[in-house]
């Protein structure tokens, strides 16, 4: 062990209560922060899953294959426009390639559409989710949201939604009737019936196979809706861009889009934590440079007889620096055990929706953040004792 170790080590050991108040104070600071930090993320992925949770990040949508281009005079297009709308044909080796994309989580085609459900004199626009529920529960997770009967497709089953069952009167098993906007008509059973907790899904979303969808839809072997959730939610418009760049005859459209209020919402909170973060670190930083300064001041005498014995200056100055970073690190573990238990306290006492998670890489940053703060926060203490002068140093007392 080199000897700075040691005398570092016994410069904060024999100023005992000095150096407990400053572990203190920097672990106060650091709990305080592992802890909003811990809340700020914790709701933002509790809002994330809750509003997006359970929707496509991304929609990719066939797309006009027709392009416009500008010139004097007026705006010419050009290109072919095809009669077979609303149809994507080489689904799956788009789907393959975006399944070995690192950006995306989950892919799920759809074929969706349109129909009407009459009874006693009541009407209803049907939004129809051709899918394969065993894939496609990755993103819409239907299946643990169904509360009465079955939750699977399959054939002429389908899901409903709990306004659907309520305002009609529908239960597990019943016929649903519905006409299609070609005006034929299709007989369904209601296989279970699923609470969102949303209105609009609610209220006109019906889940149905998707080999029946095609089928009913006259669109065979077609889907028109590739679902796609991303790892980074923020990454929406630019992966969307490149969607669109690589399949120019596609459209890809990002929840980002229409979702700018809760975007503005997620990056205030992430800016907010950014801002208490760098806060605590500033203060931890005053607090660790103005007690080891003192400390510097305190010790003057027994820095001038180390120099006095051949300690060269970088020495002196290693021993602060080590004090720095021991008084740094200890007050972060100090201070993230602080947390972790004010975290618990909290979520006893107030019991919140979600559940506060401390990741472990917050943890080793702030352990990391804070040893360096304390190093840079030693630089002043520890250049003034490189400059002491051991001989007027030892005079003077």
């Amino acid at each position: 062990m080199r000897y700075e170790i040691k005398i570092a080590y016994n410069f904060l050991m024999k100023s005992k209560w000095q150096t407990l108040f400053l572990l203190t104070a920097i672990g106060t600071g650091v709990a305080v922060q592992l802890f909003i930090s811990s809340l700020i993320v914790s709701l933002q992925d509790n809002l994330v899953d809750t509003i997006l949770g359970n929707i496509a990040h991304i929609i990719i949508e066939d797309g006009d294959m027709r392009k416009t281009i500008k010139k004097e005079g007026g705006i010419y297009t050009y290109g072919n426009f095809s009669n077979e709308r609303n149809k994507i044909s080489n689904y799956k080796n788009i789907i393959s390639v975006l399944k070995n994309d690192t950006s995306v989580k989950n892919v799920v085609p759809t074929l969706e559409g349109n129909a009407l459900y009459e009874r006693s004199g009541k009407s209803i626009a049907l939004k129809i989710r051709g899918v394969d529920l065993e894939t496609g529960n990755s993103i819409f997770k239907v299946k643990e949201k169904v509360y009465s009967g079955k939750n699977n497709i399959e054939s002429n089953k389908i899901l409903i939604g709990k306004r659907v069952a309520e305002d009609f009167f529908l239960s597990p098993n019943d016929i649903l009737s519905i006409t299609l906007p070609n005006g034929n008509k299709e007989n369904f059973i209601v296989n279970g019936i699923f609470d969102l907790e949303d209105a609009q899904s609610n209220n006109g979303l019906v889940y149905m196979d998707i080999l029946k969808a095609q089928r009913i839809f006259d669109k065979r072997g077609y889907i028109n809706k590739i679902n796609i959730q991303l790892n980074n939610i923020f990454l929406g418009n630019e992966f969307s861009k490149k969607i669109e760049s690589r399949y120019p005859y596609l459209k890809a459209i990002s929840w980002m889009k229409d979702g700018k209020q809760l975007l503005n919402a997620l990056k205030s909170q992430t800016m907010s934590s950014l801002v208490i973060q760098v806060v605590v670190l500033l203060s931890t930083t005053l607090s660790i440079a103005s007690v080891l300064y003192i400390t510097v001041v305190q010790k003057t005498k027994e820095i001038g007889i180390l120099k006095a014995i051949g300690a060269s200056d970088f020495s002196i100055g290693f021993i602060v620096l080590i004090q720095g970073a021991t008084v740094g690190f200890l007050g972060a573990v100090l201070g993230c055990l602080l947390g972790i238990i004010l975290i618990q306290v909290f979520q006893i006492g107030a019991k919140p929706s979600f559940i506060i998670v401390v990741k472990l890489p917050l943890i080793l940053r702030i352990l990391i953040f804070s040893t360096l703060s304390g190093i840079i926060a030693a630089y002043i203490p520890g250049k003034k004792s490189m400059k002491l002068n051991p001989v007027e140093v030892i005079k003077g007392e």
